[in-house]
């Protein structure tokens, strides 16, 4: 995502939006360390939630990247985190939850008004849900256009309707076993538990004409502009910036697959109490709304929509009309565990490393 050009206008803009909260503090109250993603989306949650955080607390932040499931069970195991507070994905949060390695908020010592407006079932004993993000249908606009596009999954795994090479997400990632079930003509509403019996059979049929396995987001997106792939399984977020930059590319909303992430405190985190307070400030209508102008990602504080711009909200995925129309990733289910120990995120990518190598 190419944010860093919006970066030299926000710093005066963020001290009226979500700086202004409070008065900035004026002696120095600790840190928290805060581990994302990182890349260009950390620069953008600099400007608009770490500065203004630290203006408003006095609390400095110190960033982090790369949490996964296995830097955190490797932490929470020393017994003395380098993190406080992470960035976690829906299917390894499931699975910390139930391992015991993440730290049980205190709700009494937050402002529970600001998670009046979240969807309940985001608002957990062990961390709170960030934004959504989508994995959506996408077409080379030099082959398609949104009125002889693929409208379905079913559609993309109709390679004679739709002609053309593919590009889908591999099938250990996110959102592609999804996809290939509904092709198969599963419901919606019963694709969980997943068949993965059926799902890899569908993926064989499409195999032929996919181009290529994606392994990292901007992978997808470059395939459908480049015309190396004509249709494809795409972050949402970065093909309408594409798109807004004039690239040829679009999408349809119609059974996009949405996941999210967390934000949850490590056990035996060192710094608790700022890192609820971090986590409280980037929960806010104003601290979401001021990510969402400058990501296509989908706040799940509602209030945030009151904030937005209406032409921008009507491109997020969490606004009402795209919300209908997508699935939701079951993160829990992807972290369930079978009688062996192992979780279906584990039996996936088994399942996903001996069926690429067959031809």
């Amino acid at each position: 995502m190419q944010f860093k050009r919006v970066l030299g206008a926000l710093s005066a803009a963020i001290a009226t939006t979500v700086g202004a909260l409070s008065p900035a503090a004026a002696q120095d109250k600790g840190q928290v360390v805060v581990a994302t993603g990182g890349g260009a989306y950390v620069d953008v949650l600099r400007e608009v939630v770490f500065k203004p955080f630290e203006k408003s607390t006095g609390i400095k932040v110190i960033e982090a990247s790369g949490p996964t499931l296995a830097k955190v069970r490797a932490m929470v195991n020393t017994g003395s985190p380098e993190w406080d507070v992470a960035e976690i994905v829906s299917y390894d949060f499931a699975q910390l939850s139930t391992e015991g390695m993440l730290q049980q908020l205190d709700y009494s010592a937050m402002d529970r008004s600001v998670l009046a407006d979240f969807p309940k079932d985001v608002v957990t004993p062990f961390g709170i849900g960030t934004f959504e993000f989508a994995f959506v249908i996408a077409f080379n606009t030099k082959k398609f256009t949104q009125a002889n596009a693929p409208e379905s999954w079913a559609d993309v795994w109709d390679v004679r309707k739709f002609p053309g090479p593919r590009v889908l997400n591999a099938p250990n990632r996110g959102g592609t076993v999804e996809a290939a079930l509904l092709a198969d003509g599963v419901s919606p509403q019963k694709l969980y538990p997943l068949d993965f019996k059926r799902a890899y059979a569908a993926l064989s049929r499409i195999k032929p004409n996919v181009v290529k396995w994606a392994t990292s987001a901007a992978m997808m997106p470059e395939a459908v502009i480049s015309g190396e792939a004509v249709i494809g399984i795409v972050p949402q977020g970065r093909t309408q910036l594409a798109k807004d930059q004039g690239a040829p590319i679009d999408y349809v909303w119609k059974e996009a697959v949405a996941d999210m992430s967390y934000w949850s405190i490590l056990k035996g985190s060192k710094n608790v109490k700022n890192a609820q307070k971090f986590i409280e400030f980037v929960s806010r209508a104003e601290s979401q709304a001021a990510l969402a102008k400058h990501i296509y990602i989908g706040p799940l504080n509602k209030k945030a929509f009151d904030l937005l711009p209406p032409d921008r909200a009507k491109l997020l995925p969490t606004y009402p009309e795209n919300k209908a129309k997508t699935i939701t990733l079951d993160g829990a289910w992807w972290a369930k565990k079978d009688a062996s120990g192992k979780s279906n995120q584990e039996i996936n990518g088994a399942l996903w490393n001996a069926w690429s190598l067959q031809r």
